[in-house]
């Protein structure tokens, strides 16, 4: 739209000077599209399918949910919180890629000393949002989903305003378990560089040191009271 903008202004002082030119897009038109843009993703993902919900998983989201509101009124959000030590030992074992010679405690210091700043700001934006929307807005932890599936499932369902009939939820937990979205391999069995990596609470322990657990629970040790995580 901007490039459209440009080319329309240039037209406008060369092609169209003798009138009064053609109109430039505005701000309203650049959410029209975008929300269009939204709306047509959706469809192509619950294409054939009778949807009273569709949810969409980008994390970054959390930092646009004001813009994603303003195009949708009744759009809501679900957070999850995790503990950020699993959180960066999640990501760790996800994108590190060994090198031949490299100290690998050395570099994944490193790793955590890069992420933190934005472990922080996700986690300050996920509050925000609660505390600007807390009608339209859910915070839940990875441990609570872990420990009772059923029952967190059960209350995301009704904060959405669909089914949480008791089959319906089993469905879904059974649909949606690590098992199940691994293509049968049981939690607790690692799969390096794999989005269901391993499926367990806790497994930091096994790749942070002390020094490291120390670090996090400076910078991000705050928010532990407010979801109930042990430091």
């Amino acid at each position: 739209m901007a490039e459209r903008s440009q080319a329309l202004t240039a037209k406008n002082r060369e092609v169209f000077r003798h009138s009064d030119g053609y109109p430039l897009p505005n701000p309203d038109n650049v959410e029209f599209l975008l929300g269009t843009a939204i709306l047509l993703a959706l469809h192509h993902q619950s294409a054939g399918k009778v949807c009273r919900a569709v949810g969409e998983k980008t994390p970054e989201n959390v930092f646009f949910f004001e813009r994603v509101k303003r195009l949708f009124p009744r759009a809501k959000f679900i957070g999850v919180a995790r503990d950020p030590r699993d959180q960066l030992t999640s990501a760790w074992h996800f994108f590190y890629k060994p090198k031949s010679g490299e100290d690998e405690a050395v570099e994944k210091a490193a790793y955590i000393n890069r992420a933190l700043p934005a472990v922080n700001n996700g986690v300050r934006a996920l509050l925000s949002v609660q505390e600007r929307h807390p009608a339209d807005s859910m915070i839940v932890t990875y441990e609570r989903m872990h420990a009772a599936p059923a029952l967190i499932a059960a209350q995301l369902f009704r904060f959405l305003g669909v089914s949480a009939a008791d089959d319906v939820v089993a469905d879904c937990v059974a649909r949606t378990s690590f098992s199940t979205l691994s293509k049968g391999r049981p939690a607790g069995v690692t799969q390096n560089g794999s989005f269901f990596r391993k499926g367990v609470v806790g497994d930091w322990r096994s790749t942070l040191t002390p020094e490291m657990n120390e670090l996090i629970l400076r910078e991000v040790g705050w928010v532990f009271p407010r979801f109930g995580w042990v430091p």
